[in-house]
């Protein structure tokens, strides 16, 4: 098995930050996770007005992370070398506590994989690609809808971020969080702004109870 694996570093060149591995697991099994829906509908990616293109900026966000750990990974070696100090201050191993915090990191994107399928299974057909509402459309209150409104997006947060703390580098990791954290504010004021004009005054009273990302009473 640990031979296997060394294989398997060494092809994808991530000798120099076996860690990094830990971030590629994590982008196939968000990939992966995305394409799990109940219904056409839900898989379907046509956007609505409700959308107000939250789901394009959402796309747009994920390439910060992912894309950085892919640039991390192949600019690994001339960052390490002496000679290249941008280089170095982009994708060098910049962060403190490596390896041991890359790892941490690995195991929290876990977590964020688990919350955000915990949200696709107790939503099911409502858990969609864009924003728009359904005929039987619902306030939902179980699973972890009763601890913070969007675990979805919690999750996603938490997945994306790990890949970039993956990298090592301190510049990716701050660049995704900024990234990510205006791509969902965005996404969640347009998903509350969509569910208040279809659900009206119960809905506002569960926003105004639970959180968006953070399960502290209200």
């Amino acid at each position: 098995m640990a031979d296997a694996m060394q294989r398997v570093v060494d092809a994808l060149g991530l000798s120099a930050r076996p860690y990094a591995l830990a971030g590629v697991v994590l982008i196939v099994l968000y990939v992966i996770e995305a394409e799990l829906r109940f219904g056409s509908r839900a898989r379907s990616g046509k956007a609505e007005a409700t959308d107000r293109r939250s789901s394009l900026l959402l796309s747009l966000a994920a390439l910060a992370p992912v894309g950085g750990l892919v640039a991390t990974v192949k600019l690994a070696r001339l960052a390490a070398a002496p000679g290249h100090p941008w280089l170095a201050a982009l994708f060098g191993e910049t962060l403190p506590g490596l390896p041991a915090l890359a790892w941490a990191g690995a195991a929290v994107g876990l977590g964020g994989l688990a919350l955000r399928l915990w949200a696709v299974l107790t939503l099911r057909h409502r858990y969609t690609r864009t924003l728009l509402v359904h005929d039987d459309h619902a306030i939902e209150r179980g699973g972890p809808y009763r601890l913070v409104r969007h675990p979805g997006y919690l999750g996603s947060l938490l997945c994306l971020n790990a890949v970039a703390l993956t990298s090592g580098s301190a510049a990716l990791l701050s660049v995704s969080l900024l990234s990510t954290i205006a791509g969902y504010a965005y996404r969640i004021r347009s998903e509350d702004r969509m569910l208040v004009a279809a659900l009206g005054a119960p809905y506002e009273a569960y926003r105004r109870k639970v959180g968006a990302l953070l399960p502290w009473p209200r």
